[in-house]
């Protein structure tokens, strides 16, 4: 508990989306937004003009055919996949980061993210469920506590491995045992300070505990499963020994079969591939 202070000060500090994507907040819900104004904006962003053009133009955002100019991407692309590019390309450098409080390598969180983001889409298409289009977005940050936590993980790395261990009990209340909060929680901070919708922030507090979302424990147990894949398929385990399966209760509220697990992971493995080199 006695790193809970310097923990807060480092959620209300951690890096900040860039300027656009906390305008593009604004304009999510706004259907008479002025695409104009938002390109001339980005524009004086050179970085981001170009990660938004590489991204739109990838396998997994590509429209028909190629786009040249902001305002084409953006009106051809629309409000929620222009925040879900601005997001990914944003976080990237800070989510590239080596996390050796959670025996992370450079660009493992980033894998993992790009992952959790691309398979909790491709359930939502395969399910034909009416999730918020934010949960490409919500699989991106779904970790970014992490982030938060590193380094008090790692000064207390005995103590929360010994809690795991001797109380079987999860990852997660270990760290909030030993830190006074998880990374689940620290995660879900940060998008709220970034003022993030609510059912954004919602999926990243209950990422781990979905059945506590209430009226958003859809989209949570979504970003679940697609958390549980990619540890399943040893993207960003670290230092999580557990042993991770798709969970029974979560498939069986969301009518998933396992055959309908395979597919999506096989399909999320393309099209990570191809967004990892567009965030290079």
């Amino acid at each position: 508990m006695k790193h809970l202070p310097q923990i807060k000060k480092r959620i209300a500090t951690l890096r900040e989306m860039p300027m656009l994507g906390r305008h593009l907040v604004v304009y999510l819900n706004d259907p008479n937004v002025d695409f104009s104004v938002l390109s001339e904006q980005m524009r004086y962003d050179p970085g981001m003009t170009a990660n938004v053009l590489r991204l739109a133009n990838s396998a997994h955002f590509g429209l028909a055919r190629r786009v040249s100019s902001l305002k084409e991407a953006f009106v051809r692309l629309g409000m929620t996949r222009l925040f879900q590019l601005v997001v990914a390309g944003g976080m990237a450098p800070l989510l590239k980061k080596p996390l050796p409080g959670y025996d992370l390598r450079r660009e493992e969180l980033l894998r993992h993210s790009i992952w959790v983001a691309v398979a909790s889409e491709e359930l939502c298409k395969k399910l034909r469920l009416r999730i918020p289009e934010t949960v490409f977005t919500a699989g991106m940050l779904i970790d970014i506590g992490r982030n938060v936590l590193d380094e008090f993980v790692l000064k207390e790395r005995r103590n929360i491995e010994m809690a795991v261990e001797e109380d079987n009990i999860s990852y997660e209340e270990a760290e909030r045992r030993i830190l006074g909060i998880d990374h689940p929680n620290a995660g879900a901070d940060v998008v709220d300070h970034w003022k993030f919708p609510e059912e954004l922030v919602a999926a990243i507090r209950w990422h781990r505990e979905p059945e506590k979302a209430e009226r958003h424990a859809m989209l949570a147990g979504i970003v679940h499963l697609a958390d549980v894949l990619a540890m399943t398929s040893g993207i960003g385990v670290g230092n999580r020994k557990v042993m991770y399966r798709p969970p029974e209760e979560v498939m069986k509220w969301l009518k998933i079969r396992s055959r309908t697990i395979e597919y999506v992971a096989s399909q999320t493995l393309d099209k990570m591939h191809e967004l990892e080199k567009m965030l290079e």
